[in-house]
């Protein structure tokens, strides 16, 4: 897991680190703590983040607008806002801050709210197993275009990558949201947000991967796409 601790007074960021430290080893998650003074040293990579603590007010940029561009990077991070300043609260709902903190911050709160962010994070991702050298990995599953199966194996394909997994095909696919993953066909699931074009029998996806609608499938589908398109 990746953590990012932006505050450009030092003493609540390192205080800060040390208990989200603390917090991780006492669950045994493994993360990698990034902190910086300013928002610049953070926009000067390419890292995104799952989790982050943000300071609202610095000097060289706000911590909203660096929400902003934290969420453009990874859509499912956690934000956390840590500031004295309480006029900024309405602003920082805007950005969908997960929790808002108050210097100097409650430790019991703190908890509590990682706690409800871990909860979230494990949400937004599924742990695959690659085939072949049992190692397993983390995928966050909007990236997800969709997984299918082939000569006993399961491919799951994201939008950066393909994956070849250790797992089995129907058990992998219940763990997927029903409000957007669709099977339809027995061999793919596939996930609607990448569908660029819809017709009865055939569904083109963003990457020009064109993948049946089985027949048996097309008429309970047909009505799930039009309902789809309408919560959307």
């Amino acid at each position: 897991m990746k953590i990012l601790i932006c505050d450009d007074e030092i003493q609540y960021l390192n205080s800060l680190r040390i208990h989200v430290q603390e917090y991780m080893n006492n669950r045994l998650i493994e993360c990698n703590i990034v902190t910086a003074t300013a928002p610049g040293e953070v926009l000067a990579g390419d890292m995104s983040f799952d989790l982050a603590f943000l300071d609202i007010q610095m000097e060289d940029m706000d911590g909203i607008s660096l929400a902003k561009e934290l969420r453009a990077r990874n859509s499912k991070i956690a934000i956390f806002f840590v500031t004295n300043h309480d006029e900024y609260q309405d602003d920082a709902m805007d950005v969908n801050a997960f929790r808002f903190f108050s210097k100097p911050f409650d430790v019991n709160r703190l908890y509590s709210g990682l706690d409800k962010a871990m909860e979230y994070i494990d949400g937004a991702y599924v742990d695959i197993y690659l085939y072949g050298d049992n190692a397993q990995q983390r995928v966050l599953i909007d990236d997800i275009l969709y997984i299918t199966r082939s000569n006993r194996k399961v491919v799951l394909k994201t939008n950066r990558q393909s994956f070849t997994l250790h797992c089995n095909f129907d058990e992998l696919c219940e763990k997927m949201p029903p409000l957007f993953f669709y099977q339809v066909h027995k061999s793919f699931f596939v996930n609607l947000h990448y569908v660029q074009k819809y017709s009865y029998t055939e569904l083109i996806l963003t990457d020009g991967t064109r993948i049946p609608v089985a027949p048996r499938k097309q008429a309970a589908f047909h009505k799930y796409w039009f309902e789809y398109l309408r919560r959307r």
